[in-house]
Protein backbone atom coordinates (compact mmCIF):
# COMPACT_ATOMS: atom_id res chain seq x y z
CA UNK A 1 0.00 0.00 0.00
CA UNK A 2 1.01 3.28 -0.61
CA UNK A 3 -0.38 5.95 2.23
CA UNK A 4 -0.05 9.63 2.80
CA UNK A 5 -0.66 11.43 6.04
CA UNK A 6 -1.67 14.97 5.86
CA UNK A 7 -1.76 16.87 8.90
CA UNK A 8 -0.99 20.28 10.04
CA UNK A 9 2.44 20.72 11.59
CA UNK A 10 4.94 18.14 13.40
CA UNK A 11 5.21 19.75 17.01
CA UNK A 12 5.23 17.65 19.76
CA UNK A 13 1.33 16.52 20.63
CA UNK A 14 -0.76 13.29 20.87
CA UNK A 15 -2.15 13.50 17.05
CA UNK A 16 1.69 13.51 15.64
CA UNK A 17 2.65 11.22 18.13
CA UNK A 18 -0.22 8.99 16.64
CA UNK A 19 1.02 9.86 13.25
CA UNK A 20 4.45 8.43 13.88
CA UNK A 21 3.63 5.71 15.37
CA UNK A 22 0.84 4.39 12.43
CA UNK A 23 4.13 5.31 10.18
CA UNK A 24 6.76 3.37 11.91
CA UNK A 25 4.30 0.34 11.72
CA UNK A 26 2.88 0.69 8.07
CA UNK A 27 6.65 0.85 7.05
CA UNK A 28 7.29 -2.15 8.93
CA UNK A 29 4.99 -3.98 6.92
CA UNK A 30 6.52 -2.72 3.88
CA UNK A 31 4.33 -0.23 3.19
CA UNK A 32 5.53 3.16 1.12
CA UNK A 33 4.57 6.24 3.86
CA UNK A 34 4.87 9.88 3.47
CA UNK A 35 4.24 12.27 5.90
CA UNK A 36 2.99 15.81 4.23
CA UNK A 37 2.64 18.35 7.04
CA UNK A 38 3.65 21.99 8.16
CA UNK A 39 6.82 22.44 10.39
CA UNK A 40 7.40 20.89 14.24
CA UNK A 41 10.36 19.52 16.20
CA UNK A 42 9.49 15.85 15.13
CA UNK A 43 9.96 16.46 11.05
CA UNK A 44 13.17 14.19 12.21
CA UNK A 45 11.12 11.38 13.85
CA UNK A 46 9.23 11.04 11.24
CA UNK A 47 11.93 9.69 9.01
CA UNK A 48 13.57 7.60 11.57
CA UNK A 49 10.26 5.31 11.63
CA UNK A 50 10.87 4.69 8.06
CA UNK A 51 8.80 7.68 6.74
CA UNK A 52 9.05 10.22 3.79
CA UNK A 53 8.21 13.82 4.88
CA UNK A 54 6.98 16.72 2.52
CA UNK A 55 7.13 20.34 3.89
CA UNK A 56 3.73 21.99 3.64
CA UNK A 57 3.67 25.82 4.87
CA UNK A 58 2.19 27.15 8.22
CA UNK A 59 -1.84 27.22 7.19
CA UNK A 60 -4.36 29.24 9.08
CA UNK A 61 -7.59 31.55 8.43
CA UNK A 62 -5.07 34.23 8.39
CA UNK A 63 -2.69 33.29 6.09
CA UNK A 64 -4.94 31.92 2.80
CA UNK A 65 -1.54 32.42 0.46
CA UNK A 66 -0.22 29.71 3.36
CA UNK A 67 -3.50 27.97 2.43
CA UNK A 68 -2.49 28.09 -1.81
CA UNK A 69 0.59 27.01 -1.68
CA UNK A 70 0.38 23.99 0.29
CA UNK A 71 -2.66 22.53 -1.63
CA UNK A 72 -0.15 23.25 -4.89
CA UNK A 73 2.73 21.15 -2.71
CA UNK A 74 0.22 18.53 -1.60
CA UNK A 75 -1.20 18.35 -4.97
CA UNK A 76 2.52 17.82 -6.65
CA UNK A 77 3.13 15.00 -3.90
CA UNK A 78 -0.23 13.28 -4.76
CA UNK A 79 0.58 12.93 -8.47
CA UNK A 80 3.94 11.82 -7.18
CA UNK A 81 3.14 9.01 -4.75
CA UNK A 82 -0.64 8.00 -5.82
CA UNK A 83 -1.28 7.01 -2.81
CA UNK A 84 -4.10 4.29 -2.00
CA UNK A 85 -4.73 6.07 1.24
CA UNK A 86 -4.83 9.74 2.10
CA UNK A 87 -5.10 9.68 6.03
CA UNK A 88 -5.72 13.36 7.44
CA UNK A 89 -5.94 14.07 11.16
CA UNK A 90 -8.43 16.62 11.92
CA UNK A 91 -10.64 19.50 9.65
CA UNK A 92 -8.25 21.72 8.19
CA UNK A 93 -5.83 18.67 6.81
CA UNK A 94 -8.84 16.95 5.53
CA UNK A 95 -10.23 20.11 3.22
CA UNK A 96 -6.94 20.68 2.64
CA UNK A 97 -6.70 17.15 0.85
CA UNK A 98 -9.97 16.47 -0.28
CA UNK A 99 -8.59 19.72 -2.74
CA UNK A 100 -5.72 18.52 -3.41
CA UNK A 101 -7.58 15.08 -4.79
CA UNK A 102 -9.78 16.86 -6.85
CA UNK A 103 -6.58 19.26 -8.10
CA UNK A 104 -4.33 15.63 -8.61
CA UNK A 105 -7.24 14.10 -10.58
CA UNK A 106 -6.10 11.32 -8.24
CA UNK A 107 -8.76 8.52 -6.82
CA UNK A 108 -7.73 7.24 -3.23
CA UNK A 109 -9.51 6.40 -0.12
CA UNK A 110 -10.14 9.75 2.19
CA UNK A 111 -9.90 8.68 5.79
CA UNK A 112 -9.97 11.48 8.11
CA UNK A 113 -9.27 10.98 11.87
CA UNK A 114 -10.84 13.31 14.20
CA UNK A 115 -8.51 13.88 17.14
CA UNK A 116 -10.84 16.28 19.35
CA UNK A 117 -11.93 19.74 19.18
CA UNK A 118 -13.09 22.37 21.36
CA UNK A 119 -16.80 21.73 21.98
CA UNK A 120 -17.72 24.97 20.13
CA UNK A 121 -16.33 23.44 16.64
CA UNK A 122 -17.94 20.28 15.80
CA UNK A 123 -20.98 21.78 14.02
CA UNK A 124 -18.44 23.20 11.55
CA UNK A 125 -16.85 20.64 11.59
CA UNK A 126 -19.51 18.00 10.32
CA UNK A 127 -20.31 20.08 7.57
CA UNK A 128 -16.52 19.79 6.17
CA UNK A 129 -16.78 16.26 7.11
CA UNK A 130 -19.87 15.70 5.30
CA UNK A 131 -18.76 17.71 2.38
CA UNK A 132 -15.49 15.72 2.21
CA UNK A 133 -17.89 12.90 1.34
CA UNK A 134 -17.48 8.98 3.27
CA UNK A 135 -16.64 8.02 6.78
CA UNK A 136 -14.70 9.51 9.55
CA UNK A 137 -12.73 7.88 11.84
CA UNK A 138 -13.24 9.34 15.71
CA UNK A 139 -9.97 8.85 17.97
CA UNK A 140 -12.84 8.44 21.72
CA UNK A 141 -15.81 7.59 21.87
CA UNK A 142 -16.53 11.31 23.27
CA UNK A 143 -15.38 12.52 19.90
CA UNK A 144 -18.11 10.41 18.22
CA UNK A 145 -21.09 11.71 20.40
CA UNK A 146 -19.86 15.21 19.93
CA UNK A 147 -19.78 14.55 15.85
CA UNK A 148 -22.64 12.68 15.92
CA UNK A 149 -24.82 15.52 17.78
CA UNK A 150 -23.59 18.27 15.37
CA UNK A 151 -24.82 16.44 12.91
CA UNK A 152 -22.73 13.77 10.91
CA UNK A 153 -24.50 9.92 10.12
CA UNK A 154 -23.75 8.26 13.19
CA UNK A 155 -23.22 4.73 10.72
CA UNK A 156 -20.51 6.68 9.04
CA UNK A 157 -18.54 7.40 11.99
CA UNK A 158 -16.22 4.45 13.28
CA UNK A 159 -13.65 4.53 16.70
CA UNK A 160 -10.43 3.55 17.37
CA UNK A 161 -9.61 4.44 20.41
CA UNK A 162 -6.03 5.83 20.51
CA UNK A 163 -3.55 3.42 22.10
CA UNK A 164 -0.83 4.69 24.34
CA UNK A 165 1.67 2.77 26.56
CA UNK A 166 5.46 3.91 27.89
CA UNK A 167 7.70 1.13 28.74
CA UNK A 168 9.40 2.24 32.23
CA UNK A 169 13.01 3.97 32.72
CA UNK A 170 15.22 2.50 34.49
CA UNK A 171 16.81 4.01 37.72
CA UNK A 172 20.15 5.43 35.64
CA UNK A 173 17.93 7.39 33.35
CA UNK A 174 15.77 8.73 36.31
CA UNK A 175 18.85 9.82 38.08
CA UNK A 176 20.21 11.31 34.76
CA UNK A 177 17.02 13.61 33.80
CA UNK A 178 16.50 14.20 37.79
CA UNK A 179 20.12 16.16 37.98
CA UNK A 180 19.17 17.53 34.60
CA UNK A 181 16.30 18.93 36.09
CA UNK A 182 18.10 19.60 39.25
CA UNK A 183 15.81 17.75 41.38
CA UNK A 184 15.50 17.70 45.18
CA UNK A 185 13.98 14.97 47.52
CA UNK A 186 10.86 16.87 47.50
CA UNK A 187 7.87 14.63 45.44
CA UNK A 188 7.44 15.72 41.82
CA UNK A 189 3.99 16.77 40.55
CA UNK A 190 4.43 17.04 36.83
CA UNK A 191 1.70 18.31 34.08
CA UNK A 192 3.05 17.62 30.86
CA UNK A 193 1.80 18.79 27.25
CA UNK A 194 1.16 22.01 24.63
CA UNK A 195 1.16 25.33 26.22
CA UNK A 196 -2.45 25.97 24.67
CA UNK A 197 -5.51 27.58 26.10
CA UNK A 198 -7.30 23.86 26.26
CA UNK A 199 -5.10 22.50 28.71
CA UNK A 200 -6.09 25.12 31.23
CA UNK A 201 -2.41 25.45 32.49
CA UNK A 202 -3.49 28.86 34.98
CA UNK A 203 -5.70 25.79 37.11
CA UNK A 204 -2.19 24.03 37.85
CA UNK A 205 -0.56 27.21 38.71
CA UNK A 206 -2.98 28.18 41.23
CA UNK A 207 -3.39 24.63 42.84
CA UNK A 208 0.53 24.41 42.86
CA UNK A 209 0.06 27.77 45.05
CA UNK A 210 -2.86 26.32 47.42
CA UNK A 211 0.05 23.14 48.16
CA UNK A 212 3.53 24.49 49.03
CA UNK A 213 6.02 21.34 49.14
CA UNK A 214 5.95 19.34 45.99
CA UNK A 215 8.32 20.46 43.21
CA UNK A 216 5.78 21.60 40.48
CA UNK A 217 7.06 21.06 36.92
CA UNK A 218 5.21 21.61 33.45
CA UNK A 219 6.77 19.38 30.70
CA UNK A 220 6.24 21.03 27.11
CA UNK A 221 6.22 23.72 24.78
CA UNK A 222 3.63 26.18 23.08
CA UNK A 223 2.79 29.48 22.00
CA UNK A 224 1.34 30.60 26.00
CA UNK A 225 5.04 29.65 27.40
CA UNK A 226 6.10 33.13 28.27
CA UNK A 227 2.12 34.03 30.02
CA UNK A 228 2.29 31.37 31.57
CA UNK A 229 5.94 31.35 32.62
CA UNK A 230 5.05 34.82 34.11
CA UNK A 231 1.95 34.10 36.07
CA UNK A 232 4.08 31.41 37.69
CA UNK A 233 6.55 33.98 38.52
CA UNK A 234 3.86 36.91 39.78
CA UNK A 235 1.63 34.38 41.76
CA UNK A 236 4.64 32.90 43.55
CA UNK A 237 3.84 29.16 42.97
CA UNK A 238 7.19 27.21 42.42
CA UNK A 239 5.87 26.04 38.86
CA UNK A 240 8.85 25.71 36.96
CA UNK A 241 8.71 25.24 32.92
CA UNK A 242 11.14 22.77 32.00
CA UNK A 243 10.36 22.51 27.85
CA UNK A 244 10.06 19.27 25.99
CA UNK A 245 11.68 16.54 27.80
CA UNK A 246 12.45 13.66 25.51
CA UNK A 247 12.24 10.96 28.01
CA UNK A 248 9.13 11.27 29.18
CA UNK A 249 8.75 7.30 30.43
CA UNK A 250 12.06 8.76 32.80
CA UNK A 251 9.67 11.94 34.03
CA UNK A 252 6.45 9.85 34.81
CA UNK A 253 8.94 7.48 36.43
CA UNK A 254 10.22 10.61 39.15
CA UNK A 255 6.71 11.73 39.14
CA UNK A 256 4.70 11.22 42.40
CA UNK A 257 1.51 12.36 40.26
CA UNK A 258 0.81 13.82 37.40
CA UNK A 259 -1.91 16.07 36.58
CA UNK A 260 -4.15 17.25 33.92
CA UNK A 261 -6.31 20.39 34.34
CA UNK A 262 -7.62 20.48 30.84
CA UNK A 263 -10.88 22.41 29.74
CA UNK A 264 -12.21 19.87 27.26
CA UNK A 265 -9.92 16.86 25.66
CA UNK A 266 -10.42 14.27 22.81
CA UNK A 267 -8.11 11.55 24.31
CA UNK A 268 -5.18 12.60 25.84
CA UNK A 269 -2.32 10.31 25.36
CA UNK A 270 0.24 11.73 27.81
CA UNK A 271 -2.74 11.22 30.79
CA UNK A 272 -3.29 7.30 28.97
CA UNK A 273 1.25 7.22 29.04
CA UNK A 274 1.36 8.32 32.78
CA UNK A 275 -1.69 5.50 33.66
CA UNK A 276 0.16 2.79 31.71
CA UNK A 277 3.33 3.13 34.26
CA UNK A 278 1.08 3.32 37.20
CA UNK A 279 1.41 6.53 38.50
CA UNK A 280 -1.47 8.40 40.18
CA UNK A 281 -3.01 10.79 38.13
CA UNK A 282 -5.16 13.94 39.05
CA UNK A 283 -7.65 14.99 36.26
CA UNK A 284 -10.50 16.83 35.10
CA UNK A 285 -13.86 14.88 34.67
CA UNK A 286 -14.08 15.56 30.69
CA UNK A 287 -15.80 13.44 28.39
CA UNK A 288 -12.26 12.86 26.50
CA UNK A 289 -11.30 11.16 30.09
CA UNK A 290 -14.22 10.28 31.49
CA UNK A 291 -15.08 7.82 28.55
CA UNK A 292 -11.76 6.01 28.85
CA UNK A 293 -10.42 6.11 32.27
CA UNK A 294 -12.52 4.59 35.56
CA UNK A 295 -13.17 6.83 38.43
CA UNK A 296 -11.17 4.13 40.63
CA UNK A 297 -7.77 4.89 38.24
CA UNK A 298 -7.46 8.14 38.59
CA UNK A 299 -8.51 11.00 40.88
CA UNK A 300 -10.77 12.96 38.53
CA UNK A 301 -12.21 16.69 39.00
CA UNK A 302 -14.32 19.07 38.33
CA UNK A 303 -12.71 20.99 35.26
CA UNK A 304 -11.50 24.80 36.41
CA UNK A 305 -11.87 23.69 39.94
CA UNK A 306 -8.67 24.56 41.70
CA UNK A 307 -9.36 23.70 45.17
CA UNK A 308 -10.46 20.55 44.11
CA UNK A 309 -7.27 20.11 42.04
CA UNK A 310 -5.13 21.12 45.08
CA UNK A 311 -7.10 18.91 47.23
CA UNK A 312 -6.86 15.57 45.40
CA UNK A 313 -3.07 15.75 44.94
CA UNK A 314 -2.68 16.46 49.22
CA UNK A 315 -4.33 13.19 48.46
CA UNK A 316 -2.53 11.32 46.38
CA UNK A 317 1.00 12.79 48.00
CA UNK A 318 0.02 11.96 52.07
CA UNK A 319 -2.01 8.51 51.62
CA UNK A 320 0.30 5.41 50.77
CA UNK A 321 -2.38 3.52 50.46
CA UNK A 322 -4.94 5.70 48.36
CA UNK A 323 -1.45 6.25 45.52
CA UNK A 324 -1.05 2.18 45.59
CA UNK A 325 -4.47 1.52 44.84
CA UNK A 326 -4.37 4.17 42.26
CA UNK A 327 -1.42 1.99 40.48
CA UNK A 328 -2.86 -0.87 40.67
CA UNK A 329 -5.88 0.29 39.34
CA UNK A 330 -4.36 2.20 36.46
CA UNK A 331 -2.26 -0.56 35.35
CA UNK A 332 -5.20 -2.59 34.80
CA UNK A 333 -6.96 -0.34 32.70
CA UNK A 334 -4.25 0.58 30.63
CA UNK A 335 -5.18 -2.75 29.22
CA UNK A 336 -8.07 -0.89 27.08
CA UNK A 337 -5.73 1.42 25.27
CA UNK A 338 -2.76 -1.03 24.45
CA UNK A 339 -0.70 0.83 21.61
CA UNK A 340 -1.43 -3.17 19.45
CA UNK A 341 -4.86 -3.08 18.86
CA UNK A 342 -5.18 0.65 17.99
CA UNK A 343 -2.82 -0.34 15.18
CA UNK A 344 -4.63 -3.48 14.25
CA UNK A 345 -7.76 -1.87 13.79
CA UNK A 346 -5.73 1.04 11.48
CA UNK A 347 -4.15 -1.78 9.68
CA UNK A 348 -7.46 -3.37 9.03
CA UNK A 349 -9.45 0.14 8.13
CA UNK A 350 -6.30 0.86 5.69
CA UNK A 351 -6.62 -2.78 3.56
CA UNK A 352 -10.77 -1.77 3.50
CA UNK A 353 -9.94 1.96 2.18
CA UNK A 354 -7.23 0.52 -0.34
CA UNK A 355 -9.66 -1.83 -1.33
CA UNK A 356 -12.17 0.31 -2.14
CA UNK A 357 -14.56 -0.89 0.89
CA UNK A 358 -15.98 1.20 3.95
CA UNK A 359 -13.51 1.26 6.60
CA UNK A 360 -16.45 2.60 8.80
CA UNK A 361 -18.85 0.00 10.49
CA UNK A 362 -16.62 -2.52 10.08
CA UNK A 363 -15.80 -5.36 12.86
CA UNK A 364 -12.38 -4.84 13.55
CA UNK A 365 -9.56 -7.32 14.74
CA UNK A 366 -9.03 -6.88 18.96
CA UNK A 367 -5.78 -8.74 19.28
Amino acid sequence: MRILHVLPSLDAGGMEQLVIRLAANAASHGDTVVVASGPGVWVERVVQAGAAHVALPVTSRHAPHGVITAMARLTKCIRQVRPDVVHTHNIRATLLARLALLSARHQAALMPTLHGLAPGDYRAASRVLCLAGGGVIACAPAVARSLKGAGFPADRITVITNGAELRPAGPRRQADLRASLALGAAPVVAGIGRLVPQKNWPVFIAAARRLPGPSYLIAGEGPLRQELADLAAVSGSGVRFVGLVDDVAALVGLASCVVSTSSWEGLPLTLLEALSLGVPVVATAVDGITDLVPPTAALLVPPGDTRAVAGAVSRVLSDGGLASELRREALAAAAEWRPERMLAQYRHAYRAAAAGEPYWGQDRPDP
